[in-house]
Formats: C-alpha cells, structure tokens, sequence
C-alpha cells in the first residue's frame, strides 16, 4: 500500500471518528433549552461544540500520526500496526467519551478529579457496587466500540481501493482550529465580564475549558469581575489552641455507628423499628445536614467538626482527627470496622491516620453488602466482649447495606414490587426513571436490613447493660436521591435528598428530645468533646455547635470535590474551591426550588456577608502566615 493511499484512508477515518465523538459528547448538551434562552449563546454552543470535537479525537490522531512518522524512519514497522494504533486510540476515545455522557446521564458530572479518584484509589471501584452482570455488560460494550473503529477503518480502507481518485483535503483544518479556539475563549472570556450569556453553554460541553484573560482584558478596558473562588490551600493549624482536658473520673464508651447512603426519612417505625424505638431515649435531629453529598466529606465533616473543603489539606499533611489522639491519651481501646475499604476513600490516611493497623478491619472477602454488614456486627460485639472492662472503648462501624446496588437477604423484605438487580452498563436517565420506585423499594429493603443489624447492638447493649455507660451515635455518611431533583444517588448536587441524613445521639441519663433545628454532622464532635473532659470553646477545634447544651445554628456548609455550598432557610448557593480561575456561584431556594434569576440576584446580593463568612470559616484553621489571600467575594449568579 503507498504512503499516500495510507494517508488518505486514515483521514477519513479520523473525520468519521469526530463525527461519532461529536454524536456521544451530544448527549449532554440541551440544544433546544439553550436555543430558546439564548439564540447567542446557541451560535456559541454550535461552534464550540464543533471545536471541541477536534480536541477529543487529538490525543488519538497524534499518537497514530507518530507511528506513522516512525513506520517511516524504520521498516520493520508496517501499515498494519499503524491501522492497530488507529483502531485502538479511536476506540478508547470512543469508549471514555460513552462513559464520560453516561456519567454526566446519571450522576450530573463530567469526568474529573473526582472520577480519576476513584479509579486509581485502591477500592474505588470496589465502592460502586457492580454486579458481574454490570461487568459483563461493560466488557461488551467496551468491545463493541473497538469493534465499530475497526469497521470504520475496513469501510474507509474499502471506499478508497474503489475511489481511488477521490480526495479529501483537510489542510485548513489546523489554522481552523487554532483561529476557533482564540475565538471561542476570547468570547466567553468577555462575556464573562460583560452580559454573562455563555455560562450555561460552557458548562454544557463535555471538557470545557474556561479562561480569564485578565490582563488582555484590563488592555481593553474591561474591568475584571472575578467570581469568588475560594481557596483553601496552606499549612494547618489545626486544633487552633492546645485542648485541655480534665479527664472523667468515670469515662464514657463510645458506639459510633455510620451507615452508607442513609437518607433522613427513613428513620421512621415501618423501615427501622429498632432505631425508631432506641431514639425515643436518645436525642433526635430531624433536620440534620451532611457535610458532603459523598462519603468523603461526610464522614470527614463528622469526625472533625470542620467544612469536607478541609479534607484536602488534612490528606496531603496525613493529619487525623484530633478526637482520636484524645481517645488515645485517655487510654481508649479502639476496633474501627467497615464494611468497604479504610483505603477508599483514604481514611487511613486522614481521619484515622492515627489508629494502628491491628486497631482497622475492613472487608477482603467477595461477599455482598449485607453479609459484610451482618460479619462485621458479630465482630464488633465479640471485640466488645472481649475487651478489658476496666477501661473504656470507642468502636465505629460504617455499615454497607444502603448502598447501590442495595443489598439486604430475602427476610429484610419489606417493600414489593423490588429491582431484582441493578446492571449499570445498561442504566440509563430514562431507564432510571421508568424503575425509580422499584429501585427505592429495593434501597427500602436494604435500610430495613441496616435496622436489623443495629437492632442486634442495641439489644446486646440493653442484655449487657451498656446503656448506663456508653454513648451511641446514629448517623449516614450523607443521603440518597431518587430522581427527586433530576438525578439518582449522591455526589452529583447539594439537593436535600443528597444531603440529610437522620442523626441520633444517646448520652446515659440524658432526657429525650426531638430537635427539629437545623444541625450538621459538623456538631458531633463539638457535642461529643465535652463528654470526654473538654474544655476549650468549641472555636478552637470545630466549626459547629454542642448538640446537647441547646446551642442553635443558622446555616450550614455541604462540600464535595470542588465546591462548597452556603445553606440557611432561604438559600443554597454553591461555590468552587481551589477551581479555576472563572467560576460562577449558583443558587437555588433552600429546599431546592429554582430560582428566577431575578429571586437569584436578590439573594445573592443579600447573602454576601454570609459568603464572606463561609471564606473566612474556610480559612480558619491554616496558619495565618501561610492562609492563602482573601478572595474576592463578588459573585455572578447562573
């Protein structure tokens, strides 16, 4: 085969491989909702979608053009490694372009840090849940987008030895390109600045990439109206004053129970019977807010006191909870158990970077949630029974059941018709939404499995007469949505289904109440540190509240992995952090209706002082001398 006839056959390959890219990338961009808002901002979707259609076959276009330049230099090196590189770069681009419009589908995300994450986070993939039909699945449809490049290459290949004359010419492509790129930027940049009309369209195009132009801006004259970005980068100075403690002559145990995907309303007597009972003498938050809509900043929030936005800190100085060296100074004995993995997220090196190994026990062997949930319970009560009884204990399970695929034995059964199981490979929003109420009875039948393991604690607590002596804490890692507000499970919004979690705590001789106050996992630690001989102000470790001396908050902040949210009565208004350098503050009523941009625009100008407080909360435990500059605060709404 000639050179030129190599050439030829593979820019028509490539020029397929785009349209196909552009056809997946399709999948999130609302054409017809952007058209109608905006005919501007349409023209500026086409184009930019358009262009970033070459950015998405690149990487694959390039690395197949080099083994063709050096098939050139050496020999040995023929047509047909040359078509392999081709069919397999256009297949995986292909491929990461179907999982990034599934992704975004399901979960309202493009691929980012967050994803990256999990994948190369030991039990990252392991947390998701999937079923060996889902692997299956995935499988095939990994092979069949091979298979299709490897059929566009035959079909080009086929084209050109029956048309040999015929040209295509792709010559202007790349001052094209470059021209459209300047362009595209340049306009968002300034319309930034300007009438703020790009900002749904850029969201909406799968990779985007924003740009300021600062300086070629403030050439022109147009004055540089940043949005707030929040950064929360430095040196730690975390408790902020040395904790002092007159340690109880007679110390309290600890039972700290966290249950994945735990949404607030499903503590109620017809799915945990056990926990509704045991909460009648105890402490009962009905309008508790995570600190995460995933189980990192969940989970992080509650054993810290302190904004998820502080994990990232807390992870690159391996810093641990500080509750854990008080337990350790007063002689604690500590068994941690999961039901997933220490490793993912990295616990074992942020909140529990100080618990010995022998002291962490997590899950190895293949067995559903439920099972593991079940094995761990036994574990947990045969450590307590086991212990020296002259010295107190802190145990924590993180409990498995409620999360997807949502996992429970057949005598859990207590909602019907249910999902037999849940193949993510064949998932889809429409899919979701025709099955949401067999796949929440399914999630329904998990929960009711979680009661069933508490129930067995709290009955072992009553038998061996725990009760008088021992701190019990109930709580989920954050919610689970079912289509409520667009989307399934968590991580994707800040949307209350996502966000609020039942929170119970017991304390020996405490009088029972219902608390029907805004609270976040933020106050647990604040609440639990006094029990154990704590004395500073709350200020100095925590950004929360003491749950059990009637202090009241007014608002709340909820992170994922690169935004924060501002949350009070009236308002939930999203920001990033440590993003990039434009960014756009959100907003939404506080329980999730959509606001008219008017409502947006009023809020967020009567909310600025509470942002200013939420970047100085986010500041509050660097190093002064390190804390990053104070961010601008002006905001523009979307």
């Amino acid at each position: 085969m000639t050179s030129h006839l190599q050439k030829n056959i593979l820019r028509l390959y490539f020029l397929i491989t785009y349209f196909v890219a552009l056809w997946l990338a399709s999948d999130s961009i609302p054409f017809t909702s952007i058209y109608e808002e905006n005919q501007i901002s349409f023209g500026y979707t086409i184009i930019t979608f358009l262009l970033y259609g070459v950015y998405y076959i690149l990487p694959a276009l390039v690395i197949t053009k080099m083994t063709s330049l050096i098939a050139e230099r050496f020999k040995n090196i023929g047509t047909k490694t040359i078509y392999a590189t081709a069919v397999a770069t256009g297949g995986l681009t292909t491929l990461l372009l179907y999982a990034n419009a599934k992704i975004f589908s399901l979960y309202g995300m493009f691929f980012n840090g967050f994803i990256l994450n999990l994948i190369v986070t030991p039990g990252g993939i392991e947390s998701l849940g999937g079923s060996s039909a889902s692997d299956i699945g995935f499988a095939l449809i990994a092979l069949g987008f091979f298979t299709l490049q490897a059929a566009i290459l035959w079909l080009c290949h086929r084209f050109y030895v029956s048309n040999s004359n015929f040209k295509l010419s792709l010559k202007f492509v790349p001052v094209t390109v470059i021209m459209a790129t300047i362009i595209v930027h340049m306009w968002f940049a300034v319309d930034h600045q300007t009438k703020n009309q790009l900002i749904i369209a850029s969201e909406s195009i799968p990779l985007y990439q924003t740009v300021s132009a600062r300086r070629f801006l403030k050439v022109l004259g147009i004055d540089n109206k940043e949005a707030a970005n929040l950064r929360v980068k430095g040196k730690l100075n975390y408790p902020l004053a040395a904790i002092q403690v007159e340690t109880p002559v007679k110390p309290y145990n600890i039972i700290w129970l966290t249950s994945e995907s735990w949404r607030a309303d499903t503590l109620n007597e017809k799915v945990m019977p056990n926990s509704w009972e045991f909460a009648k003498n105890a402490a009962r938050f009905t309008k508790n807010y995570s600190g995460g809509n995933g189980t990192r900043m969940g989970v992080f929030s509650m054993f810290t006191g302190l904004p998820g936005s502080y994990w990232f800190p807390f992870l690159a100085e391996r810093r641990g909870a500080y509750l854990i060296d008080l337990l350790k100074n007063q002689h604690y004995q500590m068994r941690l158990f999961t039901s997933a993995r220490f490793t993912y997220p990295e616990f074992n090196q942020t909140i529990f970077s100080q618990v010995p190994k022998e002291q962490l026990q997590e899950t190895r062997v293949p067995k559903s949630g439920w099972e593991n949930d079940r094995d761990n319970v036994s574990d947990l009560l045969s450590f307590i029974d086991k212990r020296d009884p002259n010295k107190p204990f802190f145990t924590f399970m993180f409990f498995e059941s409620p999360h997807a695929r949502y996992y429970f034995p057949t005598n859990s059964v207590i909602a019907k018709p249910y999902r037999d199981d849940l193949n993510y490979a064949t998932l889809s929003k429409e899919a979701l939404a025709k099955d949401i109420k067999l796949i929440k009875n399914r999630y329904i039948n998990s929960v009711h499995h979680l009661d069933m393991q508490y129930g067995r604690i709290f009955e072992y607590m009553k038998k061996n007469q725990l009760l008088d002596n021992t701190i019990v804490i109930l709580i989920g890692d954050h919610g689970e949505e079912f289509m409520e507000n667009g989307y399934w499970g968590h991580n994707s919004t800040f949307a209350d289904p996502q966000v609020r979690t039942p929170l119970v705590i017991y304390k020996p001789g405490m009088k029972p109440f219902i608390e029907d106050q805004m609270t976040s996992h933020m106050d647990v630690i604040p609440t639990v540190m006094p029990l154990l001989g704590v004395r500073n102000p709350s200020s100095d470790y925590a950004i929360g509240y003491n749950l059990l001396a009637g202090e009241k908050r007014t608002h709340t902040y909820i992170a994922d992995w690169n935004k924060v949210a501002y949350v009070d009565r009236e308002v939930k208004i999203t920001q990033p952090f440590n993003g990039l350098s434009v960014a756009f503050s959100k907003a939404t009523a506080g329980d999730d209706r959509k606001l008219s941009k008017t409502e947006r625009e009023s809020l967020l100008g009567r909310k600025t002082n509470e942002i200013v407080q939420l970047a100085v909360d986010l500041r509050k435990f660097f190093k002064k001398s390190e804390a990053p500059a104070k961010p601008k605060t002006s905001m523009k709404p979307i």
